[in-house]
């Protein structure tokens, strides 16, 4: 992943803006897939539609007259919070299994090797 898709996925409307420019989609906002654009309609005027790539996954974009606006609208979607485990609420369910192997078990999803996860929670 470039830094101006770490930066677009944090937030950044600028940089949500040039991956709109450069044809970049953002990965899917549900499972973290790759995405991709559609046309979706063939009937009149075509419409385009970004989507998650992964068929179980089922995260859709609103169907748009231009792939770019189609772009658009899936890269400058919200965005969910994101911190380190160290930061998260449910740190003190993290477990360590066998070969190191990090867990959550408030999630039940392993803890990556750069401490970030999914499931982000803020301390109050």
């Amino acid at each position: 992943m470039t830094d101006i898709e770490i930066r677009a996925l944090l937030g950044d409307m600028r940089s949500q803006e040039e991956c709109t420019r450069k044809r970049i989609l953002l990965p899917c906002w549900r499972c973290g897939g790759e995405a991709e654009v559609k046309q979706v309609s063939t009937i009149g005027r075509p419409l385009f539609a970004v989507s998650c790539k992964k068929h179980y996954c089922g995260a859709y974009g609103c169907a748009h007259r231009t792939e770019k606006e189609a772009i658009l609208y899936w890269n400058t979607r919200p965005v969910p919070p994101l911190g380190r485990c160290v930061e998260c609420a449910n740190s003190p369910d993290i477990e360590t299994r066998s070969k190191g192997m990090r867990w959550c078990r408030n999630f039940r999803s392993e803890v990556k090797p750069d401490g970030f996860c999914n499931s982000f929670a803020a301390k109050e």
